[in-house]
């Protein structure tokens, strides 16, 4: 079995600041009143105010918390499910399709922050229980959990741990638009081929210094695994490096470096990446940000391919294919753009990337287009709304296989019938094609139940 490689990373960035022209009446009402030295430097609150996301934030799948010192919530839910097209490849690499049918999910979560002066420790499970009338094949369970630890080191100097891990089966739901979150977690499985058991896990550091209020030095890295039945599993791990300029408090440019290591498991193959980039993030308005990031990835590929053997030898060996191993050495754009737009009571997400991608058991280092798009209203007379799409597209680097695109859309409504207690109702839908014209693919999934969370504010569908 091919070992992981866990590296603890190191990586370099800065962030620069430019202040803004001062307003001539503020300055003059600053003149006429004695006050605290006035200094050219911009202070820390005046740069986060306004401030716009950036891609590079290495973001969890947490959602937003609070401002409580502790902050414990939880829901438990039962809902009916139906399913068609669930399809998973047995060990033989035979692939077999689900009965449309129906069945039962029954699960309970919790989220909870603690917040101290120094530190701040979130913690997230999901945990569900599926079981279908007829097709007891796809029965089983789906586990999921996230902590992340924040520490304040000394003043400047910031420690940021996050670990996610789980298991899963379904391929159409959820994972499939943890793309909008920017997300940036190689272990998790967002594109998969089959809905076949997939367990992984991730872990992230990072080590942030703010040497001032315009200068800042990130040190990070990632290891993660992935382990698919009866597919390739995946080891890796990664270590970046990030320079960002602070142009003004409500813009920013970015520079980065990143290496990354793909290492497969129960086949041959491995990949080595050496990624550079530049991002430009910007609050377009106190509620609309706009990120940008390009650049490219030199990447090093090692894998098993076929080849057509000439007639003569092919009459020797009995066979008119041969697999053998190939390296190959190119380049690939980085391309990510993000567009959020916040209102009152919803917000509206859009997304797209071009890179590189450890693939999905099947595929494997491939590169990657992603578009996606999500929205979500909270709070309408107990109304809660959320709808998503996303389109992928995948072309493997090395391998004889033509182009795997998955295009997925769901939408998702709560109705409050009491306090804390939800109706929900849920749809997803999934249509993947890969390079074999009979393998083509519709996958649908609608919930019905109900979902009890005791809070203020419902907990997020996704």
């Amino acid at each position: 079995m091919k070992s992981l490689i866990v590296c603890v990373p190191l990586a370099i960035g800065f962030v620069l600041a430019q202040d803004s022209p001062p307003d001539p009446r503020t300055q003059e009402n600053q003149e006429q009143q004695p006050g605290p030295e006035q200094t050219d430097e911009p202070q820390p609150s005046e740069l986060t105010a306004g401030a716009p996301s950036i891609l590079s934030g290495h973001k969890n799948t947490q959602a937003q918390r609070t401002g409580k010192l502790l902050d414990i919530r939880f829901y438990a839910e039962i809902t009916g499910v139906y399913d068609s097209g669930l399809t998973a490849v047995a060990a033989n690499g035979q692939a077999f399709t689900s009965i449309p049918g129906y069945g039962v999910e029954s699960g309970f979560g919790i989220t909870a922050t603690r917040r101290r002066q120094r530190d701040q420790l979130s913690v997230e499970y999901r945990g569900r229980f599926r079981e279908y009338a007829r097709d007891t094949l796809f029965n089983g369970t789906d586990q999921f959990l996230s902590l992340a630890y924040g520490l304040d080191i000394r003043q400047h100097l910031t420690l940021d741990v996050k670990e996610t891990a789980g298991t899963t089966t379904l391929a159409n739901g959820e994972f499939a638009y943890l793309p909008i979150t920017n997300a940036d977690l190689f272990g998790l499985p967002t594109n998969e081929l089959f809905d076949n058991r997939t367990n992984y896990s991730e872990s992230q550091v990072d080590l942030t210094w703010d040497k001032t209020a315009r200068l800042s030095f990130i040190f990070g890295g990632q290891g993660f695994v992935v382990r698919r039945d009866a597919l390739a599993g995946l080891d890796g791990y990664s270590v970046h490096a990030n320079a960002a300029y602070r142009l003004t408090r409500h813009q920013t440019i970015v520079a980065g470096y990143k290496y990354t290591h793909f290492d497969f498991e129960r086949t041959f193959g491995s990949a080595a990446l050496e990624t550079a980039a530049i991002e430009y993030s910007i609050a377009l308005s106190r509620h609309l940000d706009l990120a940008l990031e390009a650049g490219g990835s030199r990447v090093d590929v090692r894998g098993l391919t076929d080849v057509t053997l000439a007639p003569a030898i092919a009459a020797i060996v009995g066979t008119n294919v041969a697999v053998i191993t190939f390296l190959r050495v190119l380049y690939v754009p980085q391309l990510d753009g993000q567009l959020v737009q916040r209102f009152h009571r919803s917000s509206l997400r859009l997304h797209f990337s071009d890179g590189v991608s450890p693939g999905n058991g099947v595929y494997l280092t491939s590169r990657q287009t992603a578009a996606t798009i999500g929205y979500s209203y909270i709070g309408y007379r107990r109304w809660t709304m959320a709808a998503n799409g996303g389109y992928v597209q995948l072309s493997t680097i090395g391998q004889t296989l033509g182009k795997y695109t998955n295009l997925a859309a769901g939408g998702a409504v709560t109705y409050e019938i009491a306090r804390g207690l939800r109706l929900e109702a849920r749809y997803d839908y999934r249509y993947y094609t890969t390079q074999d014209a009979f393998f083509r693919r519709n996958s649908n999934r609608v919930s019905l139940g109900l979902v009890y969370g005791p809070g203020a504010t419902p907990l997020p569908i996704w």
